[in-house]
């Protein structure tokens, strides 16, 4: 980790233990629950999700910067005993010069300043049957639509693919999913993305939670030693079951690439906020 990304990991994490401090606390079981369901892909929720990125070491050495907005909707279908999870990601792209992220396709050219705008949207669509197994599965088509501000921050462009996921229960603490896709687009784009996903609830803290959600990615369309990602870390996540019937979520986390493409970041730190609707 550099002197810089420590020096911002110490302020983000001064400010998140402050900010558990001043939200109201719930009842510590229903913190518990709301922290379950969230690390669920398939609960039956709505919410309105952010991931925030800090992309060091991009392009020529310099930082590059991700924010995620993923809304969550599920609809129950009751006639097929099943429940379609409807998630959404529309990225707000900050790239540097020479830089590349995991789904965002060429490298940009050298010279000029950060390259600011929306990058393509991305929508999964999965019909999951209700189970009152400790595994569950979902699967249907994902979808890229071409809504980048600058061709720059292109990505799939118009495009779609498979998704799919498989979540379950290892023990009464901790959870265990697996999320994989594959996404054909434009100009030759083909990617597949591997996640795998596991949490771990202390049950002295309620709400508590630490994981690891590295997307791992495979560009079939790089040249050599530009077609995997790999990320290894974890984050920590806090879960507030408000009295409004409103639930907050905050993270924080760190990942560094063991393997990353020519252009894309060394280490992200993580920053993530959530709202679970009523």
């Amino acid at each position: 980790m550099t002197k810089r990304a420590a020096l911002l990991l110490c302020r983000l994490t001064c400010s998140f233990t402050c900010i558990f401090t001043l939200v109201p606390a719930a009842a510590l079981a229903d913190d518990a629950e709301l922290a379950r369901r969230l690390q669920d892909p398939l609960a039956n929720i709505k919410a309105l999700l952010t991931q925030n990125d800090v992309l060091f070491d991009t392009g020529n050495d310099d930082t590059s910067y991700s924010f995620q907005l993923q809304p969550v909707y599920a609809l129950p279908l009751d006639d097929l005993d099943s429940n379609l999870v409807l998630r959404a990601v529309a990225p707000i792209l900050g790239i540097a010069p020479e830089g590349q992220l995991r789904i965002i396709g060429d490298q940009l050219a050298p010279g000029g300043s950060r390259t600011w705008g929306l990058g393509d949207l991305t929508i999964q669509t999965m019909l999951s049957p209700r189970s009152e197994s400790a595994w569950k599965w979902g699967a249907g088509p994902m979808l890229s639509l071409r809504t980048r501000t600058d061709d720059d921050l292109g990505g799939p462009g118009w495009g779609g693919g498979p998704v799919g996921v498989l979540i379950g229960a290892p023990s009464e603490n901790s959870s265990l999913a697996l999320l994989a896709g594959h996404l054909w687009g434009q100009d030759d784009f083909s990617t597949t993305v591997i996640q795998p996903m596991f949490w771990y609830n202390p049950p002295a803290l309620p709400g508590w939670s630490l994981g690891y959600t590295g997307a791992i990615s495979y560009d079939w369309d790089g040249g050599a030693g530009s077609n995997w990602t790999v990320p290894l870390g974890a984050e920590i996540s806090r879960v507030f079951a408000l009295e409004s019937g409103i639930g907050l979520s905050l993270g924080l986390g760190y990942y560094y690439n063991v393997v990353n493409p020519n252009g894309a970041a060394d280490s992200t730190l993580r920053f993530s906020f959530g709202l679970v609707l009523p």
